[in-house]
């Protein structure tokens, strides 16, 4: 399995064998509240998100990974973060989800950084684009770190979200 390191994470990519964890990570009370309007989590969706996952990886050899946290007794298994296609358009979403515990200490920003800086030079897309739920501040505060900016609302699964983006350009401007 591939793994990459940044300064305190390990990431490797989601596949298949990692129900366990995306299991007990989309029923986290934070993630599930944020991400999937607060209802509990089937194996059975987690398989589907893993299928999704999956064929990201294929299709762009990039994707979302598996988050752990560099610890004394070992690595922790503390989140997910990549990017994946959205729709029918050529730029990819970014999305995090990490349990509550480890929220706070800048953690995701450097898994974010990690990730897109690797889908970027792995492909030749122009953009990264982000929804975050209405109210879901903490997101707000990290895709303003990373570099996102807010464009305008927009229908994202149903819900109006608030729509982000960052081209290619302006995120090596900001993080080389």
């Amino acid at each position: 399995m591939i793994t990459y390191e940044t300064e305190r994470l390990i990431l490797t990519p989601i596949q298949h064998g990692h129900e366990a964890e995306l299991f007990k990570l989309n029923n986290d009370p934070l993630v599930r509240k944020a991400n999937f309007n607060d209802v509990p989590q089937t194996i059975e969706s987690v398989h589907e998100w893993l299928n999704r996952y999956s064929a990201q990886w294929r299709k762009n050899k990039f994707g979302v990974w598996l988050v752990y946290e560099k610890c004394n007794a070992g690595p922790m298994f503390i989140g997910r973060c990549g990017l994946q296609d959205y729709d029918d358009s050529t730029n990819p979403e970014f999305a995090y989800a990490f349990f509550e515990h480890a929220t706070g200490r800048g953690l995701g920003p450097e898994a974010a950084r990690f990730t897109i800086t690797h889908a970027f030079r792995n492909s030749t897309k122009k953009k990264v684009i982000g929804f975050i739920a209405p109210g879901n501040e903490r997101a707000e505060r990290a895709a303003n770190k990373l570099g996102l900016r807010y464009i305008d609302d927009r229908l994202y699964d149903g819900n109006i979200s608030k729509y982000y983006e960052m081209t290619r350009e302006e995120y090596f401007s900001k993080h080389h």
